[in-house]
Formats: C-alpha cells, structure tokens, sequence
C-alpha cells in the first residue's frame, strides 16, 4: 500500500505543478506581470532590458553653443554649432578675421537659445546683438535695442532691420 502511495507522490506533484506556475503570474498572460490593488487588478508587460535598465536605449542628445563675432563695420559672424564655447568662440572670431573689415570683438555666446542681429547700417554704433528662447523673442529684442540706439542717434524711425538669425541645435549622440 505504501508502495502505491509512493508511486502517485510524482504524478501528483507533476499534476499540481501547473496551477502554480500559473498563480505566480497572477491570472496574466506569458510576459506580463499584475497590478494595482484595492479590487482592481490589471497585467503589465515584463520590462525586457539586457542591463536591467529601461533608460540605456534612449538617445542622448547634447547641448551646443554658437559665437557671435562682429567686426568694426557691424557685420556679424555667426559660428556653427559646437560643443564648447572655447571652440564657439574660436570658430566665429575665426570666421570674422577672415572675411570682416578691421578688428573684431566677440558680440555674445549662446547656448539653447537663438540669436537676432539688428542695425541700422551704421556700424557698430546701431548693431544690437540679442538672444532668447526664441528666434521670435531675439528678433524683438534686438529690434527694440536698435531702435533705441537709432533715437539717441537721432536717425529717422525705420531704419533698423535684421540682419540675421541664428538658433543653436543639439546634437544626438549615441
């Protein structure tokens, strides 16, 4: 008799085996797991990463800096955008000793933000160099100053006009 016990212990062990794997995904599919609580019960998809971490496959974007350089005339050179502000800086006076008229200073350096340039073609006396969030907000901004500059020079309203514009990008990084 203990025999025959013995020999069910396996086939009911094998038996009851399923219902246990099956509970210890709560009631959910294959590759889900439960959730909630208080009554309400819900599956999840099992986060699948090879590092354990879901945020090792997002991208990574880097922040840039552009130069601003003018030269005596007013003109503005703009760098591309770099990854320091040391190589911004380098690359706009750069730019402007190349192909600007007389010496040349550095305007401004801007990171995540745009430029506007304005004047009203009287050298660097009317040259305003702003920056913003926006190329919008630079663009008003620069104009204001412009004008203000122009008045105190007593030149006649409207001669202020953007020159240029420029917004740094970010650069995706893998």
């Amino acid at each position: 008799m203990k025999r025959i016990h013995l020999a069910f212990l396996p086939c009911l062990l094998i038996a009851g085996l399923p219902p246990f794997t099956a509970l210890a995904e709560g009631n959910c599919p294959q590759g889900m797991y439960p959730i909630g609580g208080q009554g309400v019960q819900g599956c999840a998809p099992i986060p699948v990463s090879s590092s354990g971490s879901p945020y090792n496959n997002r991208p990574n974007w880097a922040q840039t800096v552009r130069g601003v350089a003018m030269d005596a005339r007013g003109d503005t050179f703009v760098s591309n955008s770099m990854r320091s502000r040391g190589k911004a800086k380098r690359a706009s006076m750069k730019e402007c000793r190349e192909f600007g008229q007389g010496e040349c200073t550095l305007a401004t350096l801007f990171q995540a933000q745009c430029v506007a340039v304005a004047h009203a073609g009287l050298g660097t006396e009317t040259t305003s160099v702003a920056t913003a969030m926006s190329e919008q907000g630079a663009v008003i901004v620069a104009m204001q100053q412009c004008n203000a500059k122009a008045a105190w020079k007593q030149l006649p309203q409207g001669q202020c006009g953007i020159a240029r514009t420029a917004c740094t990008a970010d650069l995706f990084i893998r």
